[in-house]
């Protein structure tokens, strides 16, 4: 029961974290939002260790947590990206249908008992993709979708569910230490990345409450996901943990009004019943 709830936590932080980097993206480089925020979890992350010590790690845990933090690089800066040029209610649930759905698929691949439901829930979130793709817009419309934004959010969902298999793969007694490594890892490429695109260090003043606020939820989200990775299945968690679509579309449509046709409603729908269908054993 624990890991479902870590889950469904960690949702809501992603979701919190997704919504405040795709603002801040749109005021500043997603690259810099992403190093900024990156380093801000690298503090938080070491707190933690403080306060936590682990009972040991290895390289190999290390070695995890820094592909973990190639790929989880990656796939923030795909996924802010993706919701500075489209729509944050079609972006989000994309990105969580892969997310969600290919570890679980890696689960059953290697033999863990997912359930056929699983397999299910998979091609309605290629399906959804797919809906949510084609799905026309009104010119009129505040923000559509183009083809830029569905690539960066499919990137996202893969990256995102390559890391959540990596993270699979530490040991328990590891503690929090491979979200450390990822966090110095991708930090120190997204830097190198900013550099050699010749974006600014440092967020500018407009964007930096929300890069804050992104940093800060998405820390703390990581620490809830790979508690219930651990805790397993797998599967579970990491589709459940992909639940973040629900919050972002609520924040924006709270704040930011943003409005979906039928058609874009009904693929909205369908990713995110592929999420749950695919937790159900």
């Amino acid at each position: 029961m624990l890991t479902p709830v870590l889950a469904l936590i960690t949702s809501f932080l992603f979701g919190s974290s997704d919504f405040l980097g795709g603002l801040a993206s749109r005021r500043e480089s997603p690259v810099t939002v992403t190093a900024n925020a990156h380093l801000l979890e690298i503090v938080m992350f070491i707190v933690v260790l403080v306060v936590a010590p682990a009972a040991e790690w290895s390289m190999t845990d290390l070695a995890w947590g820094a592909v973990a933090g190639v790929v989880g690089g990656v796939g923030v800066v795909s996924l802010y990206a993706a919701l500075s040029v489209g729509r944050m209610g079609l972006v989000a649930p994309i990105t969580a249908g892969l997310a969600g759905s290919l570890p679980a698929l890696f689960d059953l691949l290697r033999g863990t008992d997912v359930g056929p439901r699983a397999v299910i829930g998979l091609a309605l979130a290629i399906v959804a993709v797919v809906i949510v793709s084609l799905a026309p817009g009104h010119e009129d419309e505040d923000r559509g979708m183009p083809p830029r934004a569905v690539a960066l959010s499919v990137l996202a969902g893969t990256c995102f569910a390559s890391g959540f298999i990596a993270l699979s793969y530490t040991a328990d007694a590891s503690g929090f230490w491979p979200l450390l490594s990822a966090r110095v890892v991708s930090t120190l490429l997204l830097f190198i990345l900013a550099a050699a695109l010749g974006r600014r260090f440092v967020a500018d003043a407009p964007a930096r409450v929300s890069v804050v606020g992104a940093g800060v939820f998405e820390a703390m989200a990581n620490i809830t996901m790979l508690s219930a990775i651990r805790i397993g299945p797998l599967a579970v968690a990491s589709v459940l943990g992909s639940m973040f679509p629900v919050v972002v579309l609520l924040l924006a449509r709270i704040f930011l009004g943003e409005r979906l046709r039928w058609m874009q409603r009904g693929g909205v729908v369908l990713a995110l019943v592929a999420v749950v269908l695919t937790a159900i054993p």
